[in-house]
């Protein structure tokens, strides 16, 4: 049973952990140095929410409002969860609280060659630009309204 619940500032090493460890080789990649005051500075900006099967902690998901949207800023997920379900699970999460919101619209950015960058289609991520080697994407709530969300931060 998977279930989202909002990080404590005595989590944001962990997160910080975790997200530099899985964008580690993309920014390498790109001669980018990882920047400590650059996470603080998001870690206060960003909605964190700690991604739990059962009571472990197995990732991270942060959203921020932006221009009409909400913006899917960072999904990770810890390495030995991988390939399970979680981040399938945690972008519907996702969708569904920016439909709760009031959104009809959910947007992120991702690395061309991040596994991730084909999963988003499969969940309705539409490719509207790309700015280098990153593809930004966007998902839009079907104009029926027929997005249901099952379940909603329940099991994955």
């Amino acid at each position: 049973m998977l279930s989202l619940r909002p990080a404590e500032d005595h989590e944001r090493a962990f997160c910080e952990w975790l997200n530099r460890r899985n964008m580690s080789g993309y920014l390498a990649a790109r001669g980018i140095t990882w920047d400590p005051s650059r996470f603080l500075a998001s870690w206060a900006d960003f909605e964190n929410l700690m991604i739990l099967s059962e009571s472990t902690v197995v990732g991270l998901l942060r959203l921020m409002p932006e221009q009409g949207a909400l913006g899917l800023r960072d999904l990770q997920v810890v390495p030995q969860h991988q390939g399970h379900g979680i981040g399938s699970w945690a972008v519907r999460q996702a969708q569904a609280i920016s439909v709760e919101r009031g959104f009809p619209r959910l947007q992120l950015r991702v690395y061309q060659e991040n596994p991730a960058a084909a999963l988003y289609p499969r969940l309705g991520f539409k490719a509207e630009s790309a700015v280098g080697d990153t593809v930004h994407m966007a998902w839009q709530l079907p104009p029926n309204d027929s997005f249901k969300p099952t379940p909603l931060r329940g099991a994955a």
